[in-house]
């Protein structure tokens, strides 16, 4: 058996005052999101011309090395009678490498004046294209760069939390002095 069903229309009455206000509402809500939204990220550039023969010169033609692990530690930096861990850098984390000419000077004075969420400072591709890159191959966080020429060399990677989830960018500037020698480096977040 089929049941029907008849719905009456029922007329209610809405006073004007409450539509007006509900419009007023929605309109005020959606003009404070325009205005609170996210404004765009200012993102900065070296001025310099960018050195190509001299980034690759320093790269390509050497017989030094560098050779370092990647690393934090957890122990506070005050009481070191509290013993904490030492977290390595995973074997296959990328490590880069970038020859410090000139232009990379003044990104690195360009990084020092970055805001959170309102200025970064960046390189142009082309000055990205002269890096070289190698991975984490111990459990111990070692890495190793070869065939450089004396000069200074900036080097980054990730040391990522135990948990996973995150961790602490390391970096340095590194300097060699004379062909066919092997610089140490031990890379950790700077403390405070």
């Amino acid at each position: 058996m089929i049941e029907s069903y008849v719905f009456k229309q029922v007329e209610t009455k809405i006073p004007v005052t409450s539509v007006l206000r509900s419009t007023v509402l929605v309109l005020c809500l959606l003009s404070a999101d325009v205005l609170f939204a996210q404004k765009p990220v200012k993102v900065y550039e070296p001025q310099q011309v960018f050195d190509m023969k001299l980034a690759a010169d320093m790269i390509n033609t050497g017989t030094a090395q560098i050779k370092g692990a990647a690393l934090y530690d957890t122990r506070p930096p005050i009481n070191l009678l509290n013993k904490g861990d030492i977290i390595y850098a995973r074997p296959g984390v990328v490590v880069t490498l970038y020859p410090v000419t000139p232009y990379l000077e003044e990104y690195f004075d360009l990084k020092k004046k970055d805001k959170a969420g309102k200025r970064i400072a960046a390189i142009s591709r082309e000055a990205n294209s002269f890096r070289v890159l190698t991975k984490i191959y111990t459990a111990t966080g070692d890495f190793a760069f070869f065939g450089l020429k004396p000069g200074k060399y900036y080097i980054e990677t990730t040391v990522h939390f135990p948990s996973g989830v995150g961790g602490y960018e390391v970096s340095d500037i590194v300097e060699v002095k004379q062909d066919g020698e092997v610089v140490n480096v031990k890379l950790e977040p700077k403390r405070l």
